[in-house]
C-alpha cells in the first residue's frame, strides 16, 4: 500500500475472525463464498460495508510467488484507495493452503449497537458517513415486509435514529444509505433480532460451476422471480416494457466493461438521465433503478430483497413497467459474473 502511495492500513480482529473461518470454510468445501461471508460478518457483529475478498490458494512453496501476484492484484485494483482496515485468515490441510484477505473501506462507522432485542425493545443506531457521501438515510424492513425510513437526527456527517421492536419479534433489516459521486450507494445491510435467537450456524449446498451463457434466459428468470416476490406481497405483475429493457441492458453492458456496480455514470448520468436519452415519451413520473452483481438469478432477486431499499423498490405501487437488462462478465475461475439493471417505471398523476 505504501509503494502505491495509499494509507497504511489498520488490522481488524473481526475481520481476522471472518477471513480465518472463510479460508478454513471454502478450503474444505466448494461452498458458494457470499453466503458464508454474509453469515460471518453477522456473526461477529461487522456492520461497516462489506468487505472486499482476495482469495488465494497454493501448495507449500508456493507461497513467495503468491505474495508478488498479490501486489500485482492490489496494484490494479481502483478501489485500493479506500481501503482502511484489513483482516488475515490461513488455512493450511496437508500441503495446501487458502489465504483469505478482507480489505474495508472507512465510508461508514456505526456505533457498538446490540445484535438481539427483547420483544417490544429498542436501540440507538449511531453513525457518521465519510465526507465523500451525503443525505445519509436508514431503513428498516420488519418482519411484516413493509420497508418503512427512520426518522434521522443529522449533525453534519453524523446521524442517529431509532430502531423499535414494535411490529412483532422476527429479524429487522436494517440499511444505511447515502449518495456520493456514484449515486445512491448502500454503506451497511445487517439485521437485528427482536425477540428472536441468534443464528449459531448457516448451511450452504456445495457450489457447482456456473455456466450462465445466455443473459436473455437470467433476464426471464428474473422478471419471473420478481413477480413472484410481488405477488407473495399482495401486488400485481409489473409490465414488460421493452424500452426499458433497451435501457437496462445497455447500462449493465456498462457496468460489466468496467467491473463496477453504481447507480451514476460519467458516460450515461443516472436513471433519468438514461431514460431521457433514450427519448421514451411521455417521460415517467416515477423511475427507479436496481443494479446488481452476482452469479445467478435466484442469487441476484434475494439479494435484492435483502436490501430495504432495492426491496421497496420491487415492491412499489408507484410503479408499473420494469425492464431487465443482463451483461456477463469476464470468467473468474469456473465462473461467470452477471450484471443486473432493473429500470422501473410509472406513468402516475
Amino acid at each position: 500500500m505504501k509503494r502505491l502511495g495509499h494509507a497504511a492500513l489498520v488490522e481488524d480482529g473481526r475481520l481476522d475472525q471472518v477471513a480465518s473461518d472463510l479460508s478454513r470454510m471454502t478450503a474444505e468445501k466448494s461452498v458458494p463464498t457470499s453466503s458464508v461471508l454474509t453469515f460471518l460478518l453477522r456473526y461477529y457483529g461487522v456492520v461497516e460495508p462489506e468487505p472486499n475478498l482476495i482469495e488465494i490458494r497454493g501448495e507449500r512453496g508456493a507461497e513467495p510467488s503468491a505474495i508478488e501476484d498479490l501486489g500485482r492484484q492490489v496494484g490494479a485494483m481502483s478501489t485500493a484507495s479506500t481501503w482502511r482496515q484489513v483482516g488475515i485468515g490461513i488455512w493450511r490441510l496437508g500441503d495446501a493452503w487458502s489465504a483469505t484477505i478482507a480489505l474495508q473501506e472507512d465510508s461508514l462507522v456505526v456505533a457498538p449497537l446490540p445484535r438481539a432485542l427483547p420483544s417490544g425493545g429498542h436501540a440507538v443506531i449511531s453513525g457518521r458517513v465519510d465526507s465523500a457521501y451525503r443525505s445519509p438515510e436508514v431503513l428498516v424492513t420488519p418482519p411484516t415486509g413493509a420497508v418503512a425510513r427512520l426518522p434521522l437526527q443529522l449533525y453534519g456527517p453524523a446521524f442517529t435514529a431509532r430502531l423499535e421492536c414494535n411490529l412483532g419479534d422476527g429479524v429487522y433489516q436494517v440499511e444505511v444509505t447515502a449518495e456520493d459521486r456514484r449515486g445512491p450507494t448502500v454503506l451497511a445491510n445487517f439485521p437485528v433480532y427482536c425477540g428472536v435467537a441468534l443464528p449459531l450456524s448457516v448451511q450452504v449446498a456445495a457450489a457447482g460451476a456456473a455456466n450462465v451463457t445466455d443473459p436473455r434466459s437470467v433476464e426471464t428468470q428474473i422478471l419471473d422471480l420478481m413477480d413472484r416476490d410481488r405477488a407473495s406481497n399482495g401486488l400485481p405483475p409489473l409490465q414488460r416494457d421493452s424500452r426499458l429493457a433497451k435501457v437496462a441492458e445497455a447500462y449493465s453492458r456498462e457496468m460489466a466493461e468496467g467491473g463496477e456496480i453504481a447507480h451514476l455514470s460519467p458516460r450515461t448520468g443516472n436513471a433519468v438521465d438514461r431514460i431521457r436519452a433514450a427519448q421514451i415519451s411521455p417521460m415517467p413520473t416515477t423511475v427507479a433503478e436496481n443494479v446488481g452483481r452476482d452469479y445467478s438469478a435466484e442469487a441476484i432477486e434475494r439479494a435484492l430483497m435483502a436490501s430495504p431499499g432495492h426491496r421497496d423498490n420491487i415492491l412499489s405501487r408507484a410503479v408499473t413497467h420494469v425492464g431487465v437488462g443482463v451483461a456477463l462478465g469476464k470468467r473468474e475461475g469456473n465462473a461467470i459474473p452477471i450484471f443486473v439493471t432493473q429500470v422501473f417505471a410509472g406513468w402516475g398523476l
